[in-house]
Order: C-alpha cells, then sequence, then structure tokens
C-alpha cells in the first residue's frame, strides 16, 4: 500500500516531465493532439466497455442458452479507459496494456511469473517446510535418468516401494 500511494504521489511529477519532453520531441501541436485523443479514446472506452460486454452476453444466451461476462476484461478495459484519459505518457502506455487483451495477458503472465518466483525463493517452495512441498529430506537434489535405475527384484503391483524397507 506504501509503494501504491508513493507511485501515485510522484506520478504527476513524471507525467509532466514527460510530457515536456514529448512536447520538445515532437512539437506542442502534436502532443496537444495526442492529449485530446487518447482523452476521447479512454471517455469512449470506460463509457462502452460495461454495456458492451452485457450486450454480447445476451447474444450469446439467446444464441447458445449460455452467456458469459468477462469480468477481468470488462474492469481492465474500464480502468485502461481511465488510464487513456489521464493525460501523459506513462498512463496512455499503462491504459494501452489493458485494453489491448494480448498485451493485457503478456503483462499479467510476467507479474504472475515475478510474484511466483518470489514465493518459491522467500518460502523455499510451495510446502510448509524449508524442503518444499514433498517433506523432509537432506537438501540434496538426486538427478536420475530412467536408464541408471535398475531393479533387481520384479515389482510387486500390489505392495508399495516404502513397504519392501520395513
Amino acid at each position: 500500500m506504501r509503494k501504491l500511494s508513493g507511485f501515485i504521489l510522484f506520478l504527476p511529477l513524471v507525467e509532466l516531465v514527460l510530457l515536456i519532453a514529448m512536447g520538445a520531441a515532437m512539437g506542442f501541436l502534436v502532443t496537444l493532439l495526442w492529449i485530446v485523443a487518447t482523452g476521447i479514446w479512454g471517455a469512449w472506452l470506460m463509457r462502452t466497455a460495461g454495456p458492451s460486454a452485457m450486450a454480447r452476453a445476451q447474444r450469446d444466451v439467446a444464441a447458445t442458452g449460455r452467456g458469459q461476462i468477462d469480468g477481468l476484461g470488462v474492469a481492465a478495459n474500464f480502468l485502461g479507459g481511465l488510464m487513456l484519459l489521464l493525460p501523459g505518457p506513462l498512463t496512455d502506455l499503462l491504459g494501452l496494456v489493458l485494453v489491448t487483451p494480448f498485451l493485457r495477458r503478456l503483462a499479467f503472465g510476467a507479474w504472475l511469473a515475478g510474484r511466483l518466483q518470489q514465493v518459491v525463493v522467500e518460502r523455499g517452495g510451495f510446502g510448509g517446510g524449508p524442503n518444499g512441498p514433498f517433506g523432509g529430506g537432506d537438501g540434496n537434489v538426486y538427478d536420475a535418468d530412467p536408464d541408471d535405475i535398475q531393479r533387481n527384484e520384479p515389482r510387486d503391483p500390489h505392495r508399495l516401494d516404502r513397504d519392501r524397507d520395513r
């Protein structure tokens, strides 16, 4: 929460600097047209995201008897429209990522991979203990190919291998 509030407080300064740089690179008129165009696009997305999803679900119900609303997609389109409505290249980029399904899946996949790696590193695996989900061990990793394993006695399908050691 603290990072989010810091980001929100720091965002207008970053946007202002980026807008000045954009104006210097492309000119005032192009920058102004960019701000107006993305603002109109964002307002249109915010206005149509929910109703178009509802209409699509109603068409699906009428055609197939089943209909679904992609709640995450509707929310992403609404939030992306809000980001596009705000003036500035950084929020426009975030809005474009949220509005475009391919970029949204790519960004969500990257975020999920980062969270997954954080869980594995911090907790030592997915299980409760330091050795991961597969119980206690000595911490060593044993790597064997199936060709390296030899069984000297015939295998009884009704007996578990751990029962043999008892």
